[in-house]
């Protein structure tokens, strides 16, 4: 594509306006509205556009997270969505930048934004046990009780199956986090500054079976606000950053069929052909430089690559140094768009973002693919 002329393949072409975060930090002194403000304040402004533009907001938030009820009272002002269409999805960021995308494709918006927001109320020593007390209240009521499952647990239980498989070894898995740790470590958004080596990511606490804490997501907490708009409106903006041209959305089984262990993304695949569908393309391994993914562990790596058909492609994976590098809950989606984008400026061509969830780890996940082209 050149300009705002995207790929003719693509079916419903939506410039990406603006991006902003907040920085992302261990715990935020900030509260909820406060983040939300920052984040969206910041990318309207690079858009160029004020807030009663906009057709629809969609925040991405959990109550449970918030600690308390319908939290979204509290950052729907700050969003852009009082006295206007909006909404919130207790999900990934991913989802909301989708139905934000749905919306200006159904011509139901010219301008559309969304935004996710992550700061647990509680502080960061308690925040890990609190989280996978979330988790295990999503399994014992709809999945598998009372045997306290988490979503860890099931990291582990798959991680520890491609060991015992021969798939790879733990010294293997040890080397994917290092890399991915120490390729993010020097760039802005990077919750875990330092290199690490292999030895330093097998002598961290241990997590469960295999899993030692340095393989999974680096926790951060902020807030990521992307503005999404219509072709014709964006050729009024000041700067679009990139066009996303396809988008896919899936979730996948329960713990019954064992999908999760022996097919564990195929939530990705099911998205990434949606997306690739969208965008008009047919050979994904030929046709993305680049993709930025959500991978929960080192065992989770390979699989996701090849569920999005890029196992043998030559596309640069997680330049950011992905989910390992910083992981701010449920705004990853807005972050993992933010740093394909951050690519394309850089390297042009197309790139692919996936994030999902991780509050039942690999176990019902809902996945969310997106396709972009540089401006």
């Amino acid at each position: 594509m050149s300009g705002l002329n995207p790929s003719s393949e693509a079916r419903d072409p939506i410039p990406v306006l603006g991006i902003a975060a907040t920085p992302l930090v261990a715990e935020s002194d900030a509260v909820l509205d406060e983040l939300v403000f920052d984040a969206v304040s910041n990318a309207l402004r690079e858009a160029g556009i004020r807030k009663h533009e906009l057709g629809l907001s969609v925040t991405a938030s959990l109550d449970i997270y918030d600690g308390r009820s319908i939290s979204s009272g509290l950052t729907n002002a700050a969003s852009g969505g009082y006295l206007a269409q909006s909404y919130r999805i207790e999900g990934d960021a991913g989802q909301a930048i989708i139905a934000a995308a749905q919306t200006i494709a159904a011509g139901d918006a010219d301008l559309a934004l969304a935004v996710g927001v992550y700061n647990p109320e509680v502080s960061g020593p308690d925040r890990r046990q609190f989280l996978q007390q979330i988790s295990n209240l999503g399994f014992e009521p709809h999945f598998d009780r009372p045997v306290g499952l988490t979503a860890e647990t099931m990291f582990g239980l798959h991680a520890g199956y491609v060991v015992d498989s021969g798939i790879l070894t733990e010294e293997q898995l040890a080397e994917i986090s290092a890399a991915s740790i120490t390729r993010g470590a020097g760039r802005s958004r990077a919750a875990r500054t330092s290199p690490v080596s292999t030895a330093d990511v097998l002598s961290s606490a241990p997590v469960n079976g295999v899993l030692r804490e340095l393989m999974l997501p680096a926790e951060c907490t902020g807030a990521i606000a992307v503005v999404l708009g219509s072709l014709a409106r964006a050729r009024r903006a000041r700067h679009p950053r990139a066009v996303l041209t396809g988008w896919g959305q899936a979730t996948g089984d329960t713990t019954a069929d064992g999908q999760w262990l022996e097919d564990p993304a195929v939530a990705a695949r099911r998205a990434g052909q949606e997306a690739y569908r969208r965008a008009g393309l047919t050979e994904p391994g030929e046709q993305i430089q680049a993709v930025e993914l959500t991978s929960a562990t080192p065992a989770l790596l390979a699989p996701t690559l090849g569920a999005l058909g890029l196992s043998k492609a030559d596309a640069e994976v997680s330049p950011s140094g992905g989910a390992a590098s910083a992981y701010p809950g449920v705004a990853n989606g807005a972050l993992r768009l933010l740093e394909a984008v951050s690519w394309l400026e850089e390297n042009g061509g197309r790139a692919v973002s996936h994030s999902t969830d991780l509050l039942t780890g690999p176990v019902a996940e809902t996945a969310t693919v997106l396709v972009l082209e540089e401006v």
